[in-house]
């Protein structure tokens, strides 16, 4: 696939100016440590600090920059679709866990997570890989791309929410904010997008190349 020089200069210049916002906030950090109270503590506690918002920033604006290129390079399903599995996975995993949960999964992690959510989960992600195709209007993948993209989001990508888990945790918070009654804020809705979000695009660079190049 070869993207117009637009594309290449848009994103050079997108490139170039989160690096430039990395580099300003660690400047802004350091004069601001420079000008607080001093210490140890006052030290631990910043940097403590600056590791959440850093972990805030990689869950929304690292996997939004995977979402930015796969809109603009492969098209708006393939922002629905991924997240219809996921959608899928999540509810699954739940209603699995709520009616049959009897083996914890990560307990020192999330104690609510069970084995049974965990593969009931996935084997409702697995059956609707294909559906959810249609229901996306999708027809340039196969069935076997289909489940790997199904198997990664049932397997791997709720170790993402997990990961987001320990920050509250460790953080003695139940979520990472307050918008959504019942449900946290909007990075509790999009933690697991922190893996889904960079395999979808590597993944559809990759079968995209191989279909052009077959």
């Amino acid at each position: 696939i070869v993207f117009p020089i637009e594309w290449t200069t848009h994103k050079t210049m997108l490139d170039l100016m989160g690096y430039g916002m990395f580099a300003v906030s660690i400047v802004g950090f350091v004069l601001k440590l420079n000008a607080g109270e001093g210490g140890d503590a006052f030290f631990q506690t910043s940097l403590q600090q600056l590791s959440q918002y850093w972990m805030n920033a990689f869950i929304l604006v690292g996997q939004s920059s995977f979402w930015f290129a796969t809109l603009l390079q492969y098209g708006l399903p393939w922002i629905i679709y991924p997240a219809l599995l996921v959608i899928v996975n999540d509810t699954m995993a739940y209603v699995f866990g709520f009616s049959m949960g009897k083996n914890p999964l990560l307990p020192q992690i999330s104690p609510k997570k069970t084995w049974e959510g965990f593969v009931g989960a996935a084997l409702s992600t697995l059956l609707l890989a294909k559906p959810l195709l249609g229901v996306c209007k999708i027809d340039v993948i196969s069935l076997q791309h289909a489940l790997v993209i199904a198997a990664f989001i049932s397997f791997v990508s709720p170790f993402g929410g997990y990961l987001a888990s320990v920050t509250k945790r460790a953080h003695g918070a139940k979520d990472f904010g307050t918008l959504i009654p019942g449900h946290g804020g909007v990075v509790d809705r999009l933690d697991c997008q922190v893996m889904t979000a960079p395999f979808m695009y590597f993944f559809l660079k990759h079968i995209m190349t191989t279909t052009t190049t077959a």
